[in-house]
């Protein structure tokens, strides 16, 4: 197993289609590390898993395995878990381009829009082109407060209040 220490890169290497290759990975750092001092290491072989895009059962199994073997004291274990949830919330947030993230925005708006003409015809009739046109253009902050309003409204004038 020692013959592995000076050869970590390769298997850094080899754990991105081999889970083997981090099994191996956890034990030379089992034999390295004792006590509190396994918290980096056992996050750094979970981030791993991640970022090499392992399946989450495949993340699950390997853990369990991982977490088994580093062993942590009772008291580092909430700061492992802590750590391991924003490991957890890393990988599910990507980069989203501005032009992306403002037709996603006009996309919401667009469905918000037509959900509360939806809800007026409904409640109040057929709606005038006027307030179709009012609403389409409407910004999103104008939309959430009219969809609240709806809830309450009498007329149709208190959907358009505040």
């Amino acid at each position: 197993m020692s013959q592995w220490l000076g050869r970590w890169g390769e298997l850094k290497s080899l754990a991105r289609t081999n889970p083997f290759a981090v099994v191996i990975m956890a034990q030379l750092q089992a034999l390295r590390h004792h006590g509190a001092r396994r918290v980096a290491p056992v996050l750094s072989l979970a981030r791993l898993l991640y970022e090499y895009g392992y399946a989450r059962d495949q993340v699950r199994s390997l853990l369990r395995l991982i977490e088994w073997m580093l062993r942590l004291p009772k008291d580092q274990e909430p700061i492992y878990l802590a750590a391991l949830k924003r490991v957890k919330q890393e990988r599910k947030m990507s980069y989203v381009l501005v032009a992306e993230r403002l037709g996603m925005e006009k996309g919401r708006a667009k469905g918000q829009a037509e959900l509360l003409l939806r809800q007026i015809e409904r409640r109040f009739g057929p709606v005038a082109k006027a307030v179709t046109q009012r609403v389409r253009r409407a910004q999103a902050k104008d939309l959430e407060t009219w969809s609240l309003n709806i809830l309450d409204a009498t007329t149709l004038d208190d959907v358009f209040k505040g």
